[in-house]
């Protein structure tokens, strides 16, 4: 999962933006190149001085799909003389070789290593008890706020605590939020529940990432691959996460076609669809936990509510699904044809805009195109 933030002060997307904010940089190495090429395109319009520059870095936490083309960035952007202006590194129990490949990153755009605060105890900007929210990073009138980072998941497994620990980002002007949750668990929801009493978090939410990619293992309270049907897993810190406290206008999932960790589960985002806007018709793709286990249930959804998965649609179904994944260059069939791309939300923009022109998906690959399949790296169950 890879999120750029481009803010233009009048408002106006165009080449040059005027403040840059990366939260997370990973994704698969074969498609992630459009991303890694986009930030530093972005990168090198800027007009600062003396170097071009990424303003705000943030990493969630330290999962392979959260950071892994870092390397790649740094690259490019050393390429370009570019330096970062801010740091923020989120989780704990970060292992040593995922320290090195945000620490070379960062070396190649001349960061200062010593300022780099791996496993920090927990933070959050809201401190509850009627007290206005502070933030870590500020641009005229966008702030960038913790909800909460680096929460202890104790007695939990080692990818539980790495998920759980995730830095959930707050995007606000302060008329629209944007909300990226990393991995969160339903550990780091019920703490976010807590810390805002049940209570609507404000400014009202345009988008919401749902958390961990909307993977079914990590949003119940008592996962089991036994599990067939819906009641059978306890989703009341979910739902009270989502209905009460989110209440997102729009939601969105990333994740790639097929991937092994079987994200998104439809299902969860289920949870989430509820209280988003009515868009006109369009199609997502997610994986449907709750049917004949022995078939594929990965499928193109119909939809009028304003829910996007970086997945738009699957051009044919798989009878069964693939006991091997197939990767690399010739690996592409006819089967695993796919539209993927970007999705973009609009803070702001000319009054009056639909609900549906507040967000856009625009493709990156679409029927025709021939390519290996992305490979995910997320949880190792849904």
């Amino acid at each position: 999962m890879t999120t750029l933030v481009e803010i233009y002060d009048d408002g106006v997307e165009k080449d040059a933006a005027d403040y840059l904010a990366l939260i997370d940089c990973g994704g698969s190495p074969t498609y992630g190149k459009d991303a890694v090429n986009h930030i530093k395109d972005k990168v090198a319009k800027r007009t600062t001085t003396p170097n071009k520059l990424l303003d705000l870095v943030v990493i969630s936490h330290q999962d392979d799909d959260h950071n892994g083309l870092l390397g790649a960035l740094g690259k490019e952007l050393k390429k370009i003389d570019a330096r970062v202006g801010s740091v923020r590194i989120g989780g704990l129990s970060w292992i040593q070789g995922n320290k090195d490949t945000v620490n070379k990153f960062l070396t190649a755009v001349e960061y200062d290593l010593g300022t780099v605060v791996f496993d920090a105890p927990i933070q959050s900007n809201y401190p509850g008890g009627g007290t206005p929210p502070a933030y870590f990073a500020v641009h005229k009138d966008v702030k960038f706020r913790l909800l909460i980072s680096n929460l202890d998941v104790p007695g939990a497994t080692d990818d539980i605590v790495r998920n759980g620990s995730s830095a959930v980002v707050v995007v606000d002007n302060g008329i629209n939020t944007v909300v990226l949750p990393g991995d969160a668990t339903f550990q780091t929801m019920r703490e976010i529940n807590t810390r805002l009493g049940g209570a609507q978090l404000t400014p009202q939410i345009l988008a919401l990432e749902i958390p961990h990619h909307g993977a079914l293992r990590t949003a119940v309270e008592n996962y089991a691959k036994s599990g067939k049907k819906k009641t059978d897993f306890t989703w009341t810190i979910i739902e009270d996460f989502a209905t009460k406290v989110m209440k997102p206008k729009n939601v969105g999932a990333s994740a790639g076609p097929w991937n092994i960790d079987n994200h998104p589960v439809k299902e969860v985002i289920d949870v989430f669809e509820g209280t988003t806007d009515t868009v006109p018709t369009h199609t997502y793709v997610a994986f449907v936990f709750f049917q004949n286990r022995s078939m594929v249930q990965w499928a193109t959804i119909d939809s009028t509510r304003a829910v996007q998965t970086t997945v738009q649609e699957l051009s044919v179904k798989q009878k069964r699904a693939p006991k091997k994944r197939k990767l690399g260059p010739g690996a592409s069939t006819a089967g695993n044809k796919f539209v993927h791309g970007d999705i973009v939300y609009r803070l702001t923009g000319t009054p009056g805009l639909r609900p549906e022109e507040m967000v856009e998906f625009r493709p990156r690959r679409t029927f025709g195109m021939h390519g290996p399949d992305e490979d995910v790296v997320q949880a190792p169950e849904p």
